[in-house]
Formats: structure tokens, C-alpha cells, sequence
């Protein structure tokens, strides 16, 4: 088929081979044509099928996966956010590791712009599951086994408290920012406000435990409160 359509000379005989050649490999119409234009034969649909197009790799794989690694310790921040940052990670990075890394591998990670930044790291980003950006939905699970108290307390003595947290966004939930964990006795009225960096488990916990420090009477109850985060 080869020989017969660079034999040929007029555009309706080319086409109609070309139809009959894509019916019959299932190839796309512009694949076809390269190869039907080859003038080697098997030698050259051997190398059409074989050599990689497209722009040399120029980031060693070490330094990919040091990119990587700091990329998600730091919250899976964008090229344009990374890149300022790369200088003290780096620094972190290699006290975590224990050794310090070579000069040529530093200076490798250093001279990635943030355009590149987020070329190399998208292949090692897919099936990486990113937090949610929005706001938590309730457990169901949860909610039966957590009694709720939809009446008014009727609290005797200090110790009874209301939590919960306000999101400081500005009306937008996307990326991560300051939630404000609120504790309020009911009895007395005393509040104890602790910020907390995103709303994750270990930073909200680790905030509750440092107003009850700070609470001046015993704890009795925490409930979450009824009104919703604003």
C-alpha cells in the first residue's frame, strides 16, 4: 500500500487508499500518512513507532522526587507558591533526612521556574488524593452516637461549654486559612478563642486542649455548638 500511493499522483485515488489503509489498522489519518510517505519500509515504521517526540527531559529523577516530597509536606501548594519557598524547605528537608544533599542536586532543585515546577510534578500528582476545600459535611455514623440537645441549657455552675468554629475566609472556601476554635461557658458567659491553621483533627485538638488549660473552672461538658460556621 506503501508503494501504491506514492505511485500514485491524483488526490481522489490517494484519499480513497488512505480510507481503506485507516479502515483496515485502525490508525489516525495523520499517523497514516507518515507512514504511507516513509521511504525505508519496515525500517522506517520501526522507528516511527518507536522514537519519543517531544522536548528532552531535563530534571534528573532525584530531583523530582525531592521537588515531590517537599511539595506535599507543604500543603500541596501551587508552582507560583512553591517556588519563593524551595530555599527554607530544602533546608528542612535536609535536616529531616539527616545528610545534606549534593551542591549539583540543590543547585538542580533551585533553577525550576513555577511553570516547570508544575510540569514535572504532574505526572507524580495524579491519583495523589488532595484535602477537600470546603467545608466538612456532617457523619450521619456520628451524629448517633453523639447526643444533641436541641432546647436551651439550663446550666447551675461553670463548666458547661458550647464549641465551635468560624471560618476566616472572606467568602471563599478554596485553600487553606485560619478557622477560629470558640469555646463558650454557658453559665458564665467566659469564652476562650484559640486560631487554628485549617480545620484538621491534630490542630483543632491540639487548640481545645489549650483553652482548657487556660479555662478557670473544671470542665463538665463540650458539646458542639447549634449554630452554624459563618
Amino acid at each position: 500500500m506503501r508503494c501504491r500511493y506514492q505511485r500514485y499522483t491524483g488526490k481522489t485515488a490517494k484519499s480513497r487508499l488512505l480510507d481503506e489503509f485507516c479502515e483496515v489498522t485502525q490508525y489516525e489519518r495523520k499517523y497514516a500518512i507518515k507512514l504511507l510517505k516513509a521511504q525505508r519500509g519496515a525500517e522506517s515504521l520501526r522507528r516511527l513507532q518507536t522514537e519519543k517526540r517531544g522536548r528532552k527531559k531535563i530534571y534528573s529523577d532525584e530531583a523530582v522526587t525531592v521537588l515531590f516530597t517537599i511539595w506535599r509536606a507543604a500543603e500541596q501548594p501551587c508552582g507560583k507558591r512553591l517556588r519563593p519557598m524551595l530555599k527554607d524547605w530544602i533546608a528542612s528537608y535536609e535536616r529531616k533526612l539527616g545528610r545534606d544533599l549534593s551542591p549539583e542536586l540543590k543547585a538542580e532543585v533551585m533553577t525550576i521556574i513555577a511553570a516547570q515546577i508544575d510540569r514535572v510534578l504532574a505526572p507524580k500528582k495524579v491519583g495523589v488524593s488532595l484535602r477537600a476545600r470546603r467545608t466538612p459535611k456532617a457523619n450521619a455514623a456520628m451524629k448517633k452516637l453523639i447526643p444533641i440537645r436541641a432546647e436551651c441549657r439550663d446550666a447551675k455552675r461553670p463548666g458547661w461549654l458550647e464549641a465551635d468554629t468560624v471560618a476566616h475566609c472572606g467568602g471563599n472556601m478554596g485553600g487553606s486559612f485560619i478557622w477560629s476554635l470558640t469555646a463558650t461557658d454557658i453559665f458564665s458567659g467566659w469564652t476562650e478563642v484559640r486560631p487554628s491553621w485549617n480545620r484538621f483533627q491534630h490542630n483543632v485538638s491540639r487548640r481545645s486542649r489549650e483553652s482548657r488549660l487556660t479555662f478557670p473552672s473544671p470542665f463538665w461538658e463540650w458539646t458542639p455548638a447549634m449554630a452554624g460556621s459563618f
